[in-house]
């Protein structure tokens, strides 16, 4: 995930937007202001040709939960991009994911007579225009469940029907059959809405799956607070969404699933254990390792990239380890104290991350979800389950991680699982040069062997489920 944070005043995640990218003889134009409902018109389906669609959606990786979200491109190919706007139906994409500051293309939008948008073209800076209608390959549905006394709120997408006189080859055989394979979106850490993960899914509509998400609980639709909230809990409202599913006469409730990201690889394991008929689990970039040790992974290889010195990665990691130990076991006071003022006489005040006092609300937080041991319930575990990690992911890293799922698995005599290390992949698996965070916004793409992945384990374990998309 790539959130800001920060250490004794040091700021390790930063958007260095444009870093490492060439620059466009095109002149990044000034980018104009846009409500976020206005945004949602430009949102949807758009087909370049045969078998090559690309899906646009709000998305608020790069500015952040609360604020307004971004246009974003997620291209089967596996590119992405920003789309800033410059005018009503026009906008223009970086050379990166997030890059506003030099021109790869402009995007202009076309609309009928009566205001509709029916098409897109994307010209490239020295290439070709090309043109993509808008398709309607997807049905969106608004849903409420409830998990205990919270309510939680959704976006169910299904495969639809297409207009009269489009290509009937769009509709995917489940469609026509009328029921479908199911996949559940599993958040990751932070307030993140029925949106956020889509982008890992949303390929999967045209191959007969549907797909639901659900703003995590105190954000967006949702009611209750996902900051006192427990790995169970949040496995909790999984399983409510499975049930949810299960009653719908459109969804296969035998052949539903839960796809999931960073911190879903804690939670997607309890909610499976807990729900024994759920037909699969997809983790992406999900630890087999306690969130503390993660955490100290993450810091590490930050501190590290950013070019802070040795030495003082060490103390701030040190100082961490003693803040993990009396979180965690009540001891260690004094020691982890008296780390904390001699780092706060070298580099300044520290925030509230590194509390002053024993009785700090943060110690809660720490004590919340930092210590969950996650091998117990892979154990457990006897879903069909994927996992993918990023080769390059410096948070979680891959061969400690994927190491720490096979031996659960196979402690516990799971007979299908499949771990995965894309090489190149990042936290997100994206195609990345160091996997640190300051990187993201330069980055392009999806590595190539990403949708393929989950495509090919699916195909063999979903009745359903199309190997080959609709076209």
């Amino acid at each position: 995930m790539l959130r800001t944070t920060t250490f004794i005043g040091t700021i390790l995640v930063t958007a260095v937007l444009g870093a490492g990218v060439a620059r466009s003889r095109f002149q990044a134009p000034a980018i104009r202001t846009v409500e976020e409902q206005a945004l949602r018109e430009y949102a949807g389906v758009y087909r370049w040709g045969p078998d090559a669609f690309v899906y646009l959606q709000l998305w608020h990786e790069f500015t952040g939960f609360g604020k307004p979200g971004q246009l974003v491109s997620f291209d089967e190919s596996g590119a992405i991009r920003v789309l800033y706007p410059t005018d009503r139906d026009r906008f223009f994409a970086g050379p990166g994911a997030a890059v506003p500051t030099a021109v790869e293309s402009r995007i202009e939008f076309q609309r009928d007579a009566s205001g509709r948008i029916t098409s897109l073209t994307w010209t490239p800076e020295g290439g070709a225009p090309r043109s993509a209608p808008r398709v309607d390959v997807e049905k969106h549905e608004d849903v409420r469940f409830a998990s205990g006394d919270v309510q939680l709120a959704g976006t169910l997408i299904t495969p639809a029907g297409v207009r009269p006189g489009s290509d009937p080859g769009l509709t995917p055989p489940s469609a026509r059959a009328g029921k479908y394979p199911a996949i559940i979106l599993v958040h990751g850490s932070g307030a993140e809405n029925r949106e956020f993960i889509l982008p890992f899914a949303r390929f999967l509509v045209r191959r007969g799956m549907a797909v639901l998400g659900y703003d995590k609980r105190g954000a967006g639709g949702s009611t209750g607070d996902w900051q006192t909230a427990s790995f169970d809990v949040l496995a909790g409202d999984a399983v409510a969404a499975f049930e949810y599913l299960k009653t719908r006469p459109d969804i296969d409730a035998t052949q539903i699933g839960l796809l999931g990201v960073s911190q879903a690889g804690w939670v997607m394991p309890i909610a499976a254990v807990r729900a024994k008929d759920l037909a699969f689990l997809i983790s992406i970039s999900g630890a087999g390792v306690a969130p503390s040790e993660t955490t100290l992974d993450q810091a590490q290889n930050e501190m590290t990239a950013s070019g802070m010195k040795p030495d003082t990665v060490a103390m701030i990691v040190s100082l961490m380890k003693l803040q993990y130990r009396f979180a965690h076991t009540g001891e260690g006071w004094a020691e982890y104290l008296a780390a904390r003022e001699k780092l706060a006489s070298r580099m300044g005040r520290p925030p509230d991350t590194f509390p002053g006092t024993p009785d700090h609300p943060y110690w809660q937080s720490l004590k919340l979800l930092y210590f969950h041991d996650p091998a117990p319930t892979l154990r457990q575990l006897r879903t069909p389950v994927l996992a993918i990690f990023g080769a390059l992911d410096n948070n979680i890293l891959a061969e400690k991680n994927r190491a720490a799922w096979d031996a659960a698995l196979q402690a516990g005599g799971h007979r299908d699982y499949t771990l995965a290390v894309l090489a190149r992949a990042n936290h997100y698996q994206w195609e990345a040069k160091a996997g640190n965070n300051a990187e993201m916004p330069s980055l392009q793409r999806f590595v190539p062997e990403y949708m393929p992945t989950i495509q090919d384990w699916l195909a063999t374990r979903v009745r359903g489920f199309a190997a080959t998309a609709a076209r």
